[in-house]
Order: structure tokens, then sequence, then C-alpha cells
């Protein structure tokens, strides 16, 4: 699809929820190169402002900012009236609270912070912008998951299972929503460049790590870990996968392990991923993102 093409069916104005860092800064870039107005959300109003203060000097394109709590309960009368005057063509979910403990141990409200954040504000989200794009017959929904969604894992049940939830809500929302011209696309993220993914990295075996050409899932996934995306290419990926599917991946090899752990037994699914997540060495200082 040409720049011209995305800005006709997906424009004037993309809402990036989660813009100032990483990947969301990243899909911010991505959305104004192609010709978009953007509309940076995040909760911490410096770096946001610093973000859209680059989007808007470096595309020329308009930018607004809402420094909000994705996890605060009126997310959705905030985002209503910040954007009340736009069109709003493209809504972009990019953000997640990820608890790193065994589940029994984990701290009960930071759980319940993740649900919020992974399954609550994408509904509330979705449901208002998607209805105001399905009354125009035209738009863009990116739902930006993770690998890790596809199954359970030690240590990141309620991230896991949150990821799973924006994943089966996108695929809903691409068969309804595509009816009344529509698209959507879960993007299942696998390893990604970051400050905290390069120290996770520092964890890793690197002799585990190091075998890219296999068929086996897990080993293939532990080469990925040693081999990530930039957050750059995971932004193109993002949006070359709107009206293409309700699925796109990042990384041909995330999408191989993806595939090929479908078609296993749920057992033998989870425990590749107990595996992957057992790679490290020792547990990191910080949280892979």
């Amino acid at each position: 699809m040409s720049d011209d093409d995305f800005r006709d069916r997906y424009g004037p104005w993309a809402l990036i929820a989660g813009a100032s860092m990483g990947i969301g800064r990243a899909l911010s870039h991505e959305a104004a190169r192609r010709g978009l107005d953007v509309v940076l959300l995040a909760r911490g109003k410096e770096q946001l402002e610093a973000t859209a203060a680059e989007v808007a000097a470096e595309h020329g394109v308009q930018v607004r900012t809402v420094a909000a709590d994705l996890a605060a309960d009126d997310i959705g009368r905030v985002v209503d009236e910040a954007t009340a005057d736009l069109e709003i063509g493209l809504f972009v979910y990019n953000a997640a609270v990820g608890p790193n403990a065994p589940f029994v141990e984990g701290d009960l409200d930071l759980h319940l912070l993740s649900v919020a954040v992974n399954c609550r504000t994408p509904v509330v989200l979705c449901h208002l912008l998607g209805g105001k794009m399905a009354a125009r017959g035209r738009g863009g929904i990116v739902m930006i998951s993770s690998m890790g969604g596809t199954q359970g894992a030690v240590n990141f049940s309620t991230y896991n299972a949150g990821k799973a939830f924006e994943w089966i809500l996108t695929e809903s929302l691409w068969t309804e929503l595509g009816d009344v011209g529509v698209d959507a696309t879960c993007v299942l993220v696998g390893a990604t460049s970051s400050p905290n993914y390069d120290a996770f990295k520092e964890t890793l075996d690197p002799e585990l790590c190091n075998r890219p050409d296999t068929d086996d899932p897990l080993d293939r996934a532990r080469s990925r870990l040693m081999r990530p995306s930039s957050p750059e290419e995971v932004a193109v990926a993002s949006y070359d996968g709107l009206g293409k599917g309700p699925v796109t991946y990042a990384s041909p090899d995330d999408e191989f392990v993806s595939r090929t752990c479908f078609s296993l037994p749920r057992d033998e699914a989870t425990l590749v991923w107990r595996g992957l997540q057992e790679t490290s060495t020792r547990r990191p200082d910080r949280i892979a993102r």
C-alpha cells in the first residue's frame, strides 16, 4: 500500500496509546512518516512531549499529546474529550504491565493492574474509537500484543493471559469490523531491542541461543532472543500488516515458532515456552519489554 493510500484509508489522525518510548515511539514516527497527524498518549508527560517534538520536527505533521494513565477508570472519557474535534482513522494500542514472578507469589494489586492495562483499557478504547470508525466505514486498529500471549509460561501468567486477550479481541474485531471497512490486526511481537531488553540479553546462555537453522521451536525461539528486532522494524511490520489478516509478525522466526507451537498439544507447547523462559542464567535486573 502506498503512503497516499495508507493516509486515505487510515487518516487523517492516528492515536498511539503508549507512544513515547521504544516500540511506541517508533510507531508514532512511522505513522507520521506515512503522512498521518498523530495523537501521542502516554503517562510520562516529559518523555511524551519530547517524542512529540521529535515527530513534529522530523515529519512536519500536526501532533497532539495526551498525558494520561492507561489504567485509570476514566481513560475512555479522557480520550474522548481529548480527541472530540479529531477524526481518528488509526488506533494503535501499545501498552503492557508484566508482573515477573510466580503467580501466587506475585502482588495481587500488580496482577490486577496488568489486567486493567492489558484487558480492560483495550476494550474501552476499541469500543470508543472502533465505533466511530465503523460509522464512517473506514479505519484501522493495530493491537501490539506479544508472542507470550500464544501460550502459558512461568513467571508471566497475567501478562501472557492479557496478551492472549488482546489477540482474540483483535481477531473478533477483524471479522466483525471488516464487514464495514475497518481493518484490524494483532501484532504478535517477539524479541525487540530496548534498554531493558539489552539488560535481559546479558542473562542468556549464549550456547543455548546459537541454533538459528533448526526446525525445533525451542531452539529457534532461543536463537531469536539473541537476534531481536528493532522497534522500527516492528512499527513498519505493524502498519504493513493492516488489511492483510488478523495477525501480523515482525519476524519470520516468530511466525515459524508460533505456527509450530500451534500444531503441538497444549502441554508440549507450554513446555516449549517454559524452556524459553528458563534460558536465562540468572533473574534479570530489569524486565525485558
